[in-house]
């Protein structure tokens, strides 16, 4: 496999983790402040996706066309500009991003509040969402999920240990059982046991590798796992 892909499911799981804070702090009708605290690590970890799938994997054959058309992808979203111009409006100048809020009583009779992005000039941002700032935060995040679920569909058989250590995949890329063995971190010869055929010995590679855990977040937002794949429920 190329380098660890394992330093984007990361910043997928750490931006998860700020965007849970986020809803949180608005549940509870903490003050502005956390709510504050908590959106700014999650424009610093969302502009980390990026930033870490491009160090992961960009040396892989096709990765610059692929990521070229991410690139414009993102660039064309109002809200996936919107959030790295306020990312570094937060972390280059130090502005906070919540210029206002309003609460409000839901159904249970409990105070929730909504909260709204800080009105900027042009020359500071070219666009600010009229929508608040809970709803742009899951609208921008699953639009770099999208992006992630798209490397996996594309790349999947070089950065994810599940597609990689299969014996198709060592067929197909003119390896050998020990570049595989090698390749886990393992020496080479490791999984040498008697009378076990190639596909045991793959099994063996990938029983004892760490796979991705990562696809809870996929079916939460899409019901989909991180290859794209329509998650079957029963019943």
């Amino acid at each position: 496999m190329s380098r660890s892909f394992g330093i984007v499911e990361k910043k997928v799981e750490e931006s998860e983790f700020f965007l849970s804070k986020i809803i949180e702090s608005m549940d509870k009708n903490r003050a502005f402040d956390e709510t504050q605290f908590y959106l700014s690590a999650f424009a610093s970890s969302t502009r980390s996706i990026t930033f870490t799938i491009q160090a992961s994997i960009s040396d892989i054959s096709g990765f610059d066309n692929w990521y070229k058309l991410q690139q414009d992808k993102l660039k064309s979203n109002k809200l996936a500009r919107f959030f790295l111009e306020a990312r570094n409006l937060s972390q280059k100048i130090g502005y906070y991003l919540i210029g206002s809020g309003r609460s409000y009583t839901d159904q249970n009779g409990d105070l929730k509040m909504y909260h709204y992005f800080q009105p900027f000039s042009s020359n500071q941002l070219s666009y600010v969402p009229e929508e608040d700032v809970l709803t742009c935060c899951i609208t921008y995040y699953k639009i770099l999920l999208e992006v992630v679920m798209d490397c996996y569909k594309e790349f999947g058989k070089l950065i994810d240990p599940e597609k990689f250590f299969t014996i198709e995949n060592l067929r197909e890329s003119n390896k050998t059982i020990e570049d595989f063995e090698e390749q886990a971190g393992y020496p080479r010869g490791w999984t040498e046991i008697p009378n076990y055929s190639i596909e045991q010995r793959i099994e063996v590679i990938k029983r004892h590798h760490p796979m991705p855990e990562i696809d809870w977040i996929f079916e939460k937002y899409f019901n989909k796992n991180r290859f794209g794949e329509k998650i079957e429920t029963c019943g």
